[in-house]
């Protein structure tokens, strides 16, 4: 017999997936180590894209790591400066540069979609933007976090 201790989460909004460890503690007395799946609301939300707290930070850790080298990521231009025009309200100041933000991994070249982070030159996180919902080349503000 098994027995399992588990940590159960209960969200009600629009949700993302991630994993919980556990732990399995079998007859024998060996314990392992599993998965457990739970929901986690979004923390940011651009268009009709959803991500979390460490999508997020993944994409401004790769922007920051860039500019820190001096480089781009693959053949791209980002991260690049960011001039602001459409005047947000940036919760710090500084330059800003925009990188793209994707669902799935960190970008790494290639096309940059429509979903950015924003960030000043020491990596700290200014906001989020996204092309969906902008007229023309234009940005509109993420919602959320």
């Amino acid at each position: 017999m098994k027995f399992l201790s588990s940590l159960l989460f209960l969200v009600a909004s629009t949700s993302t997936t991630f994993a919980l460890p556990t732990t399995v503690v079998t007859e024998t007395g060996v314990i392992e180590n599993k998965i457990a799946i739970v929901d986690r609301q979004a923390n940011v939300v651009c268009g009709s894209n959803s991500y979390t707290s460490s999508q997020l930070t993944a994409a401004r850790n790769s922007a920051a790591n860039y500019l820190k080298q001096g480089g781009t990521a693959g053949g791209s231009s980002y991260p690049h400066v960011y001039n602001n025009y459409e005047g947000f309200d940036f919760l710090i100041s500084g330059t800003y540069y925009e990188f793209p933000l994707l669902k799935s991994g960190v970008y790494t070249g290639g096309s940059p979609g429509a979903d950015r982070v924003v960030i000043n030159r020491s990596g700290q996180r200014a906001g989020e933007i996204t092309h969906t919902g902008a007229s023309g080349n234009n940005f509109v503000a993420c919602s959320g976090w």
